[in-house]
């Protein structure tokens, strides 16, 4: 027990500081997908997933349509590629550095895919180091025999390596996630039917209560898998039952389970999406706000950490908190990226390159590291560009 509340009182300190209005420590935001010349990518860059391995944060996957950033990327259509962590890795949340971008996408014998590939998930928890990227293709010449013609679900179990296709089946594959020790990748159809698979061997079809979409692994130290379906979003322990009804009403679900079981979600209340957040078996309440009220945009994309103290999102609300203080100042008008500390109980914008600024072309699609140090986002290239083809980027929020 104790080696589990140790590191969380660390993030708790961090938590603290982070919302601390005298806090002096630099934080910047860095373009992490890089052509191979070391330059902006020639197309635009999404979706960025990071592995919730501690402040270790081995890798980070992305989609992209650009074909510079890796030699000989001709097949003209989007790729996911990874980017591993180089230097001196460790647990104190120093400055991120990390090399090329890796290929992973990549047909039999290194020919370029011959389909749209996207949809990457990253293992790495809190006692797993980061190494598998899931992800959904089009191709057809990625592994042998691939003759369905229909969107499938691939696991590679280091960037660099040969992938391996996951689902069997005869319906499109519309999401797939990866655990975190990468034991385990569950994916869903587009006709609403959810699949569990070891990473060695077939896949399972998990029953569920009507259609099954958005699943995800919990954070922290289990194969425990959340996924919305009829009625809300539901929880299994072991990723392969259909688990408990957990939320009513709420979709998209992130799950921690070290030291607190804690949820996070999207909900339509007011006619808007917002975030939905609660212990297991406890009363819900909405995080995406400001002095209890709710975001006056939608808000999407929770990512949890932290063993649930912190939650990232993606909000259109103009009315949320920018700074420690409280005020409000986003006025850019796109989609930004917040971090929530359930220890001040308060949301803070996060796609910046100035503390409290917003980025005047927003940020998009956030994910971040398990405490919270290394978030990165989507947003037009240069940095602070009004507009443009969209690149990752990574905010680095300080060490502990």
């Amino acid at each position: 027990m104790t080696r589990a509340i140790a590191p969380a009182l660390l993030g708790l300190a961090a938590a603290l500081a982070l919302a601390a209005p005298a806090q002096a420590q630099d934080q910047t935001t860095t373009l992490i997908s890089r052509a191979a010349d070391g330059g902006t990518p020639n197309g635009p860059s999404i979706n960025a997933v990071i592995s919730g391995d501690r402040r270790y944060a081995r890798v980070i996957a992305y989609e992209s349509e650009a074909t510079d950033i890796v030699r000989g990327d001709t097949n003209g259509v989007k790729d996911v590629f990874a980017v591993k962590r180089r230097g001196s890795i460790n647990n104190k949340g120093t400055p991120w550095s990390g090399g090329d971008s890796i290929l992973v996408s990549r047909g039999r014998g290194g020919d370029p895919a011959d389909g749209p590939s996207f949809g990457a998930s990253v293992s790495g928890d809190f006692r797993h180091a980061g190494s598998c990227v899931a992800f959904l293709s089009g191709a057809t010449n990625l592994v042998a025999g691939d003759t369905n013609g229909k969107v499938d679900a691939f696991v590679v179990t280091a960037p660099g390596r040969a992938p391996r296709k996951v689902s069997d089946v005869s319906d499109d594959v519309n999401s797939v996630t990866v655990s975190g020790d990468c034991d385990q990748v569950s994916f869903t159809t587009a006709r609403g039917d959810l699949y569990t698979a070891d990473v060695e061997r077939d896949a399972k079809r998990v029953s569920v209560r009507g259609n099954a979409s958005d699943p995800s692994y919990a954070t922290g130290n289990s194969n425990a898998l959340v996924y919305a379906a009829s009625g809300g979003v539901w929880l299994s322990s072991n990723g392969t039952s259909r688990g408990s009804l957990e939320a009513r009403g709420g979709r998209n679900p992130v799950f921690n389970d070290l030291k607190r079981r804690t949820l996070a979600y999207e909900k339509t209340v007011g006619g808007r999406t917002q975030i939905g957040y609660r212990d297991v078996n406890r009363g819900e309440k909405i995080i995406s706000s400001r002095g209890g009220s709710a975001g006056d945009g939608d808000s999407r994309q929770p990512v949890i950490g932290n063993s649930g103290f912190y939650v990232t999102f993606e909000s259109d609300a103009g009315n949320l908190s920018v700074s420690a203080s409280g005020v409000t100042g986003d006025e850019n008008g796109r989609p930004d990226s917040y971090l929530f500390s359930d220890v001040r109980e308060i949301t803070l914008v996060q796609s910046v390159a100035e503390r409290g600024v917003p980025l005047r072309g927003g940020g998009e699609n956030p994910s971040t590291s398990y405490y919270a140090n290394y978030m990165v986002f989507d947003s037009p290239a240069p940095l602070d560009a009004p507009d443009g083809t969209h690149q990752v980027w990574m905010r680095w929020l300080g060490a502990v």
